[in-house]
Parts: C-alpha cells; structure tokens; sequence
C-alpha cells in the first residue's frame, strides 16, 4: 500500500479533506479571478460583446460541466475503484475509454452546435450584431472545446489517483493561458 492510500485510510477526515481540497479551492479562486477579468477585458469592446458573451455563456457552462462534472466524476470514482480493488489493467483501459468518450463528446456538442446553435442562439433571444457575435465566438469556442474535454477528463483522471495537486495545477496553467 502506497503513502498516499494510506494517509486516505488513516488520516483524521479533517485534515484529510482539508488537505485533499486545498488544491482545487485555490485553483478556483484564480479561475474566478480569470472570469472577472476576462469580462472587464470583453466590456472594453462594448455592449454587443458583453450580450453575446451572455449568450454563449450557457453553452460553455454546459461542455464544462458535462467533461468536467458528468464524464469527469464517472471517469475519476471508476479510476479510484479500479485502483482500490487492485486492478492496475483496468484502470489503464478506463483512461483511454475516458480519452475517447471526451472526444466523442466534444465531437457531439460541435455536430449539435452546427446543426442547432443559430436557432438555439436566437431562441435565448439573439438577434442582430449580438447573434453575429455570439456565432462568431461560438464558431471558436466548439472546435476549441476539445482541449476543455481534454482537461476535464485528465484532470478527473488524475483526481481517481488521488493526486489534487496536477489537476489544480493545470487549471491554474490554462488560466494563466485563458488571459
């Protein structure tokens, strides 16, 4: 049994929880502080960027709750049993069916978009400058989405190793890129 399964079974579930979360609150603290400056920096282009960004918001909280929330906590509590069972083999299939489910999800949202996201946009109510914006960031942002599925799912890949450290660390990096 390594150090780190463990401290996960001996560790009071203060410290443990304490330790174990430390890494992901201060990572989203920063990628907080990347959100706000992003919509100062988007604010500089006026109020047609700020609508059509509130437009294409849904849209983003949707891939990345679904890579990194949905597909993400599957991805990592499947790992974690398939390490705590002992099954090594497993596990290393588990990452690459996960790898590919990612792709396969951004690949479905990126279909999904072009088919729909005109409509869809102009259902949330967009309309002139605003729709052309909006398609004009989300024309970026789906073929794009790769790389956030990509981190979604190696970040909940690394969490059911039980190291909170790189995933952290890697949200702070493409926070780092975002600005």
């Amino acid at each position: 049994m390594d150090d780190s399964t463990r401290a996960l079974l001996a560790d009071p579930p203060l410290r443990l929880l304490v330790r174990l979360a430390t890494p992901n609150s201060l990572a989203f603290f920063v990628q907080s502080g990347v959100s706000l400056a992003e919509v100062w920096f988007i604010g500089q282009l006026g109020s047609t960027a700020l609508a059509a960004i509130a437009l294409v918001f849904p849209m983003l909280m949707l891939t990345q709750t679904l890579s990194g929330g949905a597909l993400g906590g599957a991805v990592a509590s499947s790992i974690a049993r398939a390490l705590g069972a002992g099954n090594v083999p497993r596990a290393e299939r588990l990452v690459w069916h996960a790898l590919v489910l990612a792709a396969a999800g951004a690949g479905s949202l990126l279909v999904l978009f072009l088919l729909f996201g005109e409509t869809f946009l102009r259902f949330l109510g967009g309309e002139g400058d605003t729709l052309h914006a909006a398609m004009s960031y989300c024309l970026v942002l789906f073929p794009a989405s790769l790389f956030l599925w990509l981190i979604g799912t190696v970040s909940a890949i690394f969490r059911g190793t039980g190291n909170m450290k790189f995933p952290a660390s890697l949200m702070v990096l493409s926070a780092a890129i975002q600005v």
